[in-house]
Formats: structure tokens, C-alpha cells, sequence
């Protein structure tokens, strides 16, 4: 991997992955949109002994229903209008490499027994064939929602869950690793270059300063976009200037500054998700006090006890 990172949460999410890599059992990529789970699942099909056969890739919330069993398992020719060719799926191509399953939270409800199926009996058909066909392949899938309350509340399959959740990696937002912000502004500076005009070696101190401290709610695709977005603006090869976008622009939650800010930015989160924030936070405020905590939250300490036990669970908690 060519960032070089310096924050202990994410050298140990690497190193965890390295040790993954070396086996061919399913991975669960767990985190925020934007974290880099695209980047980490990359990561563990290059350091694997599957690095020189296929990584394919399916973003799982960009198909319909209907679409969806084409894509992965593909289609007998006539097997529905349209279908004048035989078209193999994202299984048959992955062949024995790696299959990675972005947003695997947003698969349908009637697709999640399909996949469950293949997971177990690593066979499939394509649409409108007969032929059963083999994966020998490794599955990584990556999803922004909490599954295990997606699995309460119906909406995913406990069995599928489990199958997808052998090994598990969750992926701390960028905010509580700003340390990696400088190797990532450095790289992202790099990528850029072939769509410059003009060559930009990097920025200045007072930048850098302002790029870590703001709280990128977007995490690393946000941190991208911007920086890609400032290299194409610069009129120098030292970025001096860049603009960021501002707090009251979008639904947060204020705290008292006496007992420090909360710059948890809603937008796009789920509702889980903003719960968790905010009970972790109140944590942090009252240095892990679950009696004080749990006042201040307005619950029982039981409460927030089983509420972090749960997010032990998840990784979310050391």
C-alpha cells in the first residue's frame, strides 16, 4: 500500500488484515461511508495467494431487484427479453479470486437467499440455465449499516449474516485517526497530478493544520474530493487556500462547550448509527462512567450497559 499510515487504530486494522489474507474464509468490512473499505478489501486480495487471479467488484446498492440476480450469477441466452447473448455473472468471473461485495446491507430481501446459497454449497446456476457451476472463490463484503439490527429488525437474513461475518474488520471514520490525514492529503495529491494543469507538490502548514482538524463527515472519499478539488483550483504548485465546508450547513448535535463539542455530522447516517455516536460520545465526556453517562443520556445504566456490550460485539469498542 503506498499511504503510509501513523495512526494505531488503522496500523492495527492492517495488520488484522494481513493475518485475514492468508486464509480463504469470508470477510465483513464494517464502517462508515468513506472509510476505505474498498481500499482494505483491495488490500487483502493483493497480499493473498489469490493476488494474481480476478478481483471483482459489485456495489450492491447499484442494481434493481430484477437486475441483481443477472449481475452476480449471470444469463443463459433468451432467458429473459434482452437476453440475446449468454452473460456470465460476477461469480463465474471471479472464478477463484476474490468477489468483494460492497454495500452488502443494501442486497434485496428475495437475492439474500441466492447468495446464502452459493456461500454454502459454493455452487450456482446462471438465469434461465441448468448447468451448476462451481465458486472456488473468497468473498470480502463491506457494509455502512449495523447488520446485526438489520437482522432484528427483519431486514437481513440472520443466517446470511453469519455466513458473511466470519472474520471481521471495522474501520475507525477519519476523525478519530486524524493522524493519517497528512499521508492520505499526500497521496490524494499524487493520484491528482495526470488531471492538473500545472504540477502541485503539496500544501502549506496553516492548510494542513485545517484540513486535520476538521471532522470530515464524508471521511476519506470527502478528504479525496476536496483535495482533488483544491489541486485543480491551485494557482501554485503549494496549495495556500482551501475551503471546507461549514458546520451549520447540515444537522448536528451541540453540547455545552464546558463539556466539549460533539461534531457528528447526521447527514446520511443511519439511525443506529447516530445513536451510537452520541452514546459514545457522552462516554467519552464522563471517561467511561456508565452511571454518569447513562444520566446524562437519560437511560439506565443496564441500559447502556448492554448497549456497549453490543457495540463490543460489532469491534465498535475496544
Amino acid at each position: 500500500m503506498s499511504i503510509i499510515f501513523q495512526s494505531k487504530a488503522m496500523l492495527q486494522v492492517l495488520s488484522q488484515a494481513r493475518r485475514y489474507a492468508r486464509s480463504s474464509m469470508s470477510i465483513l468490512l464494517c464502517g462508515e461511508s468513506g472509510t476505505g473499505k474498498e481500499l482494505v478489501a483491495h488490500q487483502i486480495h493483493q497480499e493473498s495467494p489469490r493476488q494474481t487471479r480476478p478481483y471483482v467488484r459489485v456495489n450492491c446498492a447499484a442494481f434493481s431487484e430484477t437486475l441483481f440476480e443477472s449481475e452476480l450469477f449471470g444469463h443463459e441466452a433468451g432467458a429473459f427479453t434482452g437476453a440475446t447473448l449468454r452473460r456470465l455473472g460476477r461469480f463465474e468471473s471471479t472464478c477463484t479470486g476474490t468477489l468483494f461485495l460492497d454495500e452488502v446491507g443494501e442486497i434485496p430481501s428475495a437475492m439474500q437467499p441466492k447468495l446464502l446459497r452459493v456461500l454454502e454449497e459454493r455452487e450456482f446456476q446462471r438465469v434461465g440455465g441448468n448447468e451448476t457451476l462451481q465458486f472456488t472463490g473468497r468473498m470480502i463484503a463491506a457494509t455502512n449499516r449495523d447488520l446485526e439490527q438489520e437482522v432484528q429488525a427483519g431486514h437481513f437474513r440472520e443466517d446470511l449474516y453469519h455466513r458473511l461475518n466470519v472474520l471481521t474488520l471495522w474501520l475507525p471514520p477519519l476523525r478519530d485517526r486524524r493522524e493519517d490525514i497528512p499521508a492520505l492529503v499526500q497521496h490524494f495529491i499524487r493520484l491528482a497530478q495526470p488531471e492538473l494543469e500545472r504540477p502541485v507538490k503539496g500544501v502549506t502548514r496553516q492548510v494542513m493544520q485545517k484540513l486535520c482538524e476538521h471532522d470530515w463527515p464524508g471521511n476519506v472519499r470527502e478528504l479525496k474530493n476536496t483535495v482533488l478539488r483544491f489541486c485543480i483550483l491551485a494557482n501554485s504548485d503549494v496549495v495556500d487556500h482551501v475551503d471546507l465546508p461549514s458546520v451549520p450547513d447540515v444537522i448536528c448535535f451541540q453540547t455545552d462547550a464546558a463539556t466539549s463539542e460533539l461534531p457528528v455530522l447526521f447527514e446520511n447516517l443511519s439511525l443506529a448509527e447516530i445513536e451510537r455516536q452520541v452514546i459514545l460520545h457522552r462516554l467519552r465526556i464522563f471517561r467511561g462512567n456508565k452511571t454518569e453517562a447513562a444520566a446524562a443520556l437519560g437511560v439506565t445504566p443496564r441500559t447502556l450497559r448492554n448497549k456497549v456490550s453490543h457495540y463490543r460485539k460489532l469491534g465498535f469498542v475496544g
